[in-house]
């Protein structure tokens, strides 16, 4: 995995910056053909919370594709230049509609949302701490008559807004500051006043280890104080030299209820609660890969990515009959499990998956989305065979392996 962020690559001297602009062209040209490269564009908190630190380790374990992060606000700018091939942004992120809309992009999913919080002072007059309901919370506010400094940042106010509005529009004399001031200069005059405040969970936290200020984030785990972020896959027809199968194969990990679970699971140093909160739920059942039932709903066909097919103990070696192989792609499967008898069944419970080489099924070990651990058959080869993915109906196009004496 490798980072990238805007504003902080500084090169000096004309010819410099001449051969870096060469370099960036082609390299963006070559990370594009490189089917084991995904470029992934987000906004700055999931990376700077630690998130996808956490979380896409495994993703480049289990597919063998390797996930180069660039965060920054400009993300979709570096989409429309063909730089990307999946961006992750909040669902209201100013740039995000018109790229949609302009039919750059397949269909946003919802990945995971983060959290604005009610933040205030560590004395917290208003007794606020603990409680999960935002509204009860601005009430109290208002009825004792702490300070508050409003955030005039656009979803820190209308989140005031919407609170004041539930609580029964308080009268806000005696109580509420409004300097006009944004994010941090909000959060400072907050904790020179002893005062609360509104602002996005992540950019508070790295504010209060650059400041120490006396505040905390007091109430965070109401629904209301969530923001929804979504993925988006690059249109193929667009942008040509997209990784779109790798970008395919890293939003269906994302989506999964173990890679859900492991979002809701993540802590930031030193905050006792959640962070993230999963989003997934909000996609359709076929996006999911369940049906209304819960079974196998509409998904495309199976999909190995190019030279998905390794051997599992030296993805650089031949691979053999009798050998272990992993296969890595998109819509292979629509759960996870592993075989836990032997011999080894060639179908698993949780997903009507199979794998046949020539014609014959073949042993599972693992099957997932995005892979599977599968035994080549004792009688193939050696010499070319076929491999080929089968999930209910729909299967994957053929494969041809070269097994190795």
């Amino acid at each position: 995995m490798s980072w990238g962020s805007s504003g902080k690559r500084v090169v000096r001297g004309g010819l410099a910056v001449l051969l870096v602009s060469l370099l960036v062209f082609v390299s963006v040209q070559e990370i594009a053909a490189q089917s084991n490269v995904v470029r992934l564009v987000v906004v700055p908190t999931p990376a700077e919370s630690g998130l996808l630190r956490a979380i896409l380790p495994e993703f480049e374990r289990q597919s063998g594709l390797r996930v180069e992060v660039y965060s920054g606000e400009d993300l979709y700018d570096r989409a429309r230049n063909g730089q990307a091939d999946l961006a992750i942004s909040h669902y209201g992120h100013r740039d995000a509609e018109a790229f949609v809309t302009d039919g750059l992009g397949l269909w946003p999913r919802p990945v995971f949302g983060n959290q604005n919080a009610i933040i205030g002072p560590s004395s917290d007059p208003a007794h606020i701490f603990g409680l999960a309901d935002a509204v009860e919370g601005f009430r109290r506010i208002a009825l004792s008559r702490s300070p508050f400094v409003s955030n005039n940042a656009g979803i820190p106010k209308y989140t005031e807004d919407l609170l004041w509005e539930a609580a029964g529009r308080p009268s806000k004399e005696g109580w509420y500051v409004d300097l006009g001031l944004r994010e941090a200069a909000a959060a400072q005059a907050a904790a020179q006043r002893g005062a609360y405040t509104i602002w996005g969970l992540v950019p508070f936290l790295l504010f209060q280890e650059q400041t120490q200020a006396d505040l905390r984030p007091l109430l965070v785990n109401d629904f209301l104080l969530s923001r929804m972020m979504f993925s988006v896959v690059m249109k193929p027809e667009k942008f040509p030299q997209a990784n779109v199968a790798g970008a395919q194969a890293l939003e269906k990990y994302l989506l999964l209820p173990s890679t859900q679970a492991r979002i809701r699971a993540f802590r930031y140093p030193g905050l006792d609660h959640a962070l993230w909160w999963p989003s997934a739920r909000d996609n359709s059942t076929a996006a999911l890969g369940y049906g209304p039932e819960g079974v196998l709903g509409p998904l495309p066909a199976p999909a190995v990515i190019p030279g998905g097919v390794v051997n599992a103990a030296d993805r650089r070696a031949g691979i053999r009959p009798g050998s272990l192989v992993e296969i890595y792609g998109t819509n292979l499967a629509v759960s996870t499990c592993s075989a836990d008898t032997l011999p080894r069944p060639t179908q698993l419970p949780c997903s009507p998956t199979r794998v046949t080489v020539s014609g014959r099924d073949a042993p599972l070990l693992y099957v997932s989305p995005i892979q599977i651990n599968v035994q080549i058959p004792s009688e193939s080869g050696p010499g070319s065979v076929n491999v080929t993915v089968i999930r209910g109906q729909a299967q994957s196009s053929t494969v041809v392996v070269t097994l190795v004496p």
